[in-house]
């Protein structure tokens, strides 16, 4: 499908002057302030389920589970270089933060970074759940359709997460999802393989020494480790779908010619979802998302001002939507599938949910 041209709309220089230069500055207290309280309660949960009774333990580990994905917040603006104002600083704060996700820096960076942002919403190389054709869901084993399917549920997100980001994309990528350096990847992953030992070798060794024995050792690591696994793959999976996936949103594919511009890759295909502002707060302004795309050089504690700006001057242009729990679950039953010759979602039997979302110039009225 050839691209309307008229639809490209100001390079990055343009958008990016419209934000003010304040948006760009880095705190060492604003960093900290985001980065000592999500690991301080990460591991005062995790010392809570090593001593707190069994009926405490349950609890603790949900929330040690929501915990890991603040930390993870916290760690993917250190990643990119802009929580603390030193480099030094994002890469020790970025490794520390990734570690109770068991993400190795490295691949983030690779595939996050790099990809992402570099390619959003083309299928072919943006990892960020690019959505599949009726093709290629048809020619899927009914295991592989039954979990991209699961993946694509409510209940199923952390599903969707574990599978086609952490197994492909951190722990054990193949071919071009590989990391360039592959020997920072390898001491990466050795050191979150390392964590995670440690992590479980602490649960299980509280357990018998404590004299609970095997059954206890099973149930402390359930608890202090799997359930809070669970949580967090259910959390990321949660957020970084609906980043990218709106019935509104179009996808991209090497029929695409030529490719989508910064415009309509970045603030076009990325929307603002607004969330209540205890919950804003608490995610970090993480769907404050299309300033991120927009300028990924604006810290976390300053996208919610950033956000406000484009908001107003792109209000047309911006994907806004309200988040409730009736848009939630409508996005979920509308974006299964896309077509992407004709640029509209589709059901799983193919059926449209959606409208033609992009114009041919043969179609666009003179």
């Amino acid at each position: 499908m050839q691209l309307d041209p008229t639809a490209v709309g100001p390079p990055a220089n343009v958008v990016r002057q419209r934000l003010d230069e304040r948006v760009h500055t880095r705190s060492l207290s604003q960093g900290l302030k985001s980065f000592v309280p999500a690991g301080g309660l990460w591991l005062l949960t995790l010392v809570g389920i090593i001593f707190l009774p069994w009926w405490a333990k349950v609890p603790l580990g949900i929330l040690n589970g929501a915990f890991v994905g603040v930390v993870f917040l916290v760690g993917h603006d250190a990643c990119h270089g802009i929580l603390f104002p030193h480099r030094w600083m994002n890469r020790i704060g970025g490794r520390m933060c990734l570690m109770p996700a068991l993400h190795p820096l490295a691949a983030w960076v690779h595939n996050h970074n790099g990809l992402h942002h570099g390619f959003t919403n083309i299928r072919e190389k943006d990892p960020g759940f690019p959505p599949l054709s009726v093709e290629q869901y048809r020619a899927m084993s009914r295991v592989r359709r039954w979990i991209y399917r699961v993946g694509r549920t409510w209940y199923g997100l952390g599903v969707l997460y574990f599978v086609d980001m952490w197994i492909k994309w951190e722990i054990l990528p193949r071919g071009n999802r590989s990391p360039r350096n592959w020997r920072a990847y390898q001491i990466d992953r050795a050191f979150v393989l390392l964590f995670m030992v440690c992590w479980i070798g602490l649960l299980v060794g509280t357990a018998l020494i404590n004299d609970e024995g095997v059954l206890g050792a099973v149930g402390m690591v359930v608890v202090g480790f799997v359930l809070p696994q669970f949580i967090w793959n259910w959390f990321i999976g949660f957020i970084i779908l609906q980043q990218h996936t709106h019935p509104r949103v179009p996808w991209y594919s090497e029929l695409d010619k030529p490719m989508p511009s910064y415009f309509q890759s970045q603030l076009r295909a990325t929307p603002h979802l607004h969330f209540p502002k205890p919950y804003r707060f608490a995610l970090r302004n993480v769907m404050e998302h299309t300033a991120h795309h927009a300028d990924p050089g604006v810290p976390l504690y300053h996208l919610a001002e950033a956000q406000q700006t484009l908001d107003k001057a792109y209000r047309r242009e911006i994907v806004r939507v309200l988040w409730t729990p009736g848009n939630f679950l409508r996005m979920l039953r509308t974006c299964r599938l896309y077509d992407y010759s004709t640029h509209r979602w589709l059901d799983y039997d193919g059926t449209p949910t959606t409208p033609v979302l992009l114009k041919s110039p043969a179609e666009t009225p003179a």
